[in-house]
């Protein structure tokens, strides 16, 4: 009895040295097949990086580039017919480096060529700044900043052309602050040789005194009314000390102007539904040239017409609402009230409805009648009924951010 015991033990010391052994080398296996594994997997990284780093460089280094092409046919009730190449306009941008990233836009027309954007933006500055330089449009008031098949309508309203000159194309530099609070609040500071792409006051190729320069201050703001409701709000200053258009007429401009824009954006429907409002209202006050007739110094009997300089102050504006039906349509109405600069108590009144077919989010046809009530123009093929039809096409990668939204 005891041998028997003592053999079954012999045995079972055996069992477990076996195993002991046998746990070993799966153990070191085990640790093997981690180091393989490891190995392996900082490989496959490495690859996996290589062929992403090569696959990306090339889209790294080429910009994106789109194009927009813009035209119409229109029938005005005193002249006919025409059809209108308004533009084609080529966009490039693309990132500079971790630093900036820079942007252009060409347009061609019946006019020519035009660099009308070609601008360097800051992307790292500290503080919420972020700065801009070379061409670009002014951040003055809200439609002056768009291209013009940006519109929800067909064309510039003439209170714009007026008293900015239509786009705010100006060459300079800008800064911008993003404020800390709760709500969307930003400032801009700017200085520019002028404002306005129909500006003709100043030559834009010529040296001047700093007193000749434009500077603008602005500041915008963006809050939610209620989950479905939202209100952007500006204010805007654009002041130049001397301008000087003839030898009779010098002093300082102040073009200020007020914007607001008003969306309802229906919770539980798509974002192709709801009403957009958009107003604007500008101030402009400068001297003009005004003819005047006096008596000659030779002859008080004789009448002779002398130019001077007058200060006028001009109060004009638009506004318009648009509403989206469903993905394809839209619809809405632009007022456009706009004086004359040197004769303010002449005025231009447009009444413009318009209806919007988005076959796609590329592809747009516009159909707008435009009535126009004209005490400034003395060429009267500008008045009255005007029909036009636009069909604006966007090719690659085109867009100008969420302004239109």
């Amino acid at each position: 009895m005891g041998q028997s015991q003592d053999v079954v033990i012999d045995l079972l010391k055996k069992q477990m040295v076996e195993m002991h052994e046998t746990m070993k080398k799966m153990a070191a296996r085990i640790d093997q097949l981690e180091k393989e594994k490891a190995a392996t997997g900082v490989r496959v990284d490495q690859v996996e990086k290589s062929v992403r780093a090569t696959q990306s460089a090339p889209s790294a280094l080429n910009p994106a580039i789109g194009m927009a092409i813009d035209a119409n046919a229109e029938h005005r009730a005193k002249t006919g017919g025409e059809f209108n190449f308004r533009a084609a306009e080529i966009g490039i941008s693309a990132s500079i480096d971790p630093y900036a990233r820079g942007y252009a836009y060409f347009t061609g027309s019946n006019e020519g060529v035009d660099v009308e954007e070609a601008a360097m933006v800051t992307t790292a500055l500290p503080w919420n700044l972020q700065a801009r330089g070379g061409r670009f449009f002014a951040d003055f008031g809200r439609l002056a900043k768009f291209h013009p098949h940006e519109y929800a309508f067909v064309n510039t309203p003439l209170s714009l052309e007026r008293m900015v000159g239509g786009e705010s194309k100006a060459d300079g530099v800008e800064v911008n602050y993003l404020f800390p609070t709760p709500f969307f609040l930003r400032a801009t500071l700017g200085g520019y040789n002028m404002i306005g792409a129909e500006n003709d006051r100043l030559d834009n190729t010529k040296s001047r005194a700093w007193s000749r320069f434009t500077y603008l201050g602005r500041l915008n703001t963006y809050f939610d009314l209620t989950d479905n409701q939202s209100i952007e709000l500006g204010s805007s200053l654009a002041f130049t000390p001397s301008v000087r258009l003839d030898d009779a007429t010098g002093g300082s401009r102040s073009l200020s102007g007020v914007d607001l824009t008003y969306r309802f954006q229906p919770l539980g429907s798509t974002l192709y539904q709801g009403l957009t409002w958009g107003s604007e209202l500008f101030v402009n006050s400068e001297r003009r040239p005004l003819e005047v007739e006096v008596p000659s110094n030779d002859d008080p009997s004789i009448l002779e017409t002398q130019t001077v300089g007058k200060r006028r102050l001009s109060v004009g504006g638009y506004s318009y609402a648009e509403v989206k039906l469903n993905r394809n349509w839209s619809t809405g109405f632009l007022f456009d009230y706009a004086p004359s600069i040197d004769n303010p108590a002449k005025k231009t009144l447009g009444y413009s409805p318009y209806l919007t077919w988005n076959l796609s989010e590329f592809n747009r046809l516009r159909f707008q009648y435009s009535y126009l009530d004209d005490k400034v123009r003395t060429d009267k093929n500008e008045r009255g009924n005007q029909f036009f039809l636009q069909w604006t096409t966007v090719l690659g990668s085109h867009t100008h951010g969420f302004r239109t939204r």
